[in-house]
């Protein structure tokens, strides 16, 4: 009889079970034991609330700005950057040509590295030399080919070697067409050196009007600064820069050598 007794109860304990598990299931919840695996009929839960991201300081305008020019500048400098020097074995080859005296070549050569790599860095100094060798072809190119040596002893930093091939060029060809591209570049040479009043000599047998050099303005340019250098006074420079751009207006000089005669004359009126 106790044993039946015990049996009814542990019967009505299993049943109170089972049925509290029912009860769970049909308000779709899981029971405790099985958490880990959601009931078939279950809705989807929402996902937790997520912390909010930390709020970021404001950037001050001008940094702003300057961050977007700068990521402009350094795209425009990717893009550019390479084509600035692809195509500079061939202006060296032709540049060789050139200094070997071989005037016709050197020529071809450069034209077909102008029109191929026109966004290279050395396409005016290719123009340049084709200019060179048009204006200044003689017969035997004697005095020509001594320039282009000049050239390469200075570009080689031998300043007074080529300084001293060019003195005795001058002397040698003192008619030579090309005798005006000597005398600039004993020109510049002394100015590089400091000699300021070797530098005006020179540049004024380029820049005198009888010459019909292109290098004129450029001599003139040279004569103004110059004499800005030795300290002289500034209405001689004045007049020398206002002389530049009454005979040359149309110059690539003549924009900066305007802005050089408003400062002077600015500084002669205080």
């Amino acid at each position: 009889m106790g044993r039946f007794r015990m049996a009814a109860g542990r019967f009505r304990m299993a049943a109170g079970l089972f049925a509290a598990i029912l009860a769970l299931a049909a308000q779709g919840a899981a029971p405790a034991w099985s958490a880990s695996k959601p009931a078939k009929n279950a809705p989807p839960q929402p996902a937790p609330p997520q912390p909010a991201p930390p709020q970021q300081a404001p950037v001050a305008p001008e940094i702003k700005a300057n961050s977007e020019a700068l990521r402009y500048f350094l795209g425009g400098s990717a893009i550019r950057t390479p084509q600035d020097s692809i195509g500079n074995g061939e202006y060296f080859a032709a540049r060789r040509l050139f200094e070997a005296g071989r005037f016709d070549s050197s020529t071809v050569e450069f034209r077909e590295f102008a029109e191929r790599y026109p966004r290279n860095l050395r396409v005016n100094e290719a123009i340049e030399h084709i200019l060179l060798t048009r204006q200044n072809r003689e017969p035997g190119d004697e005095a020509l080919k001594v320039y282009a040596q000049t050239l390469a002893l200075r570009d080689a930093g031998l300043a007074d070697s080529a300084a001293a091939t060019a003195r005795t060029a001058l002397a040698r060809y003192p008619n030579a067409k090309i005798r005006y591209h000597f005398q600039y570049f004993l020109a510049e040479t002394a100015r590089d050196k400091g000699d300021h009043a070797t530098a005006i000599q020179y540049a004024l047998l380029v820049a005198d009007s009888t010459s019909k050099s292109r290098l004129a303005p450029y001599a003139l340019r040279l004569v103004g600064d110059e004499t800005i250098a030795m300290g002289q006074d500034p209405a001689k420079a004045l007049r020398v820069f206002q002389a530049l751009l009454e005979r040359y207006p149309d110059s690539p000089l003549a924009p900066p050598v305007r802005a050089q005669v408003i400062a002077i004359r600015k500084k002669l009126q205080l």
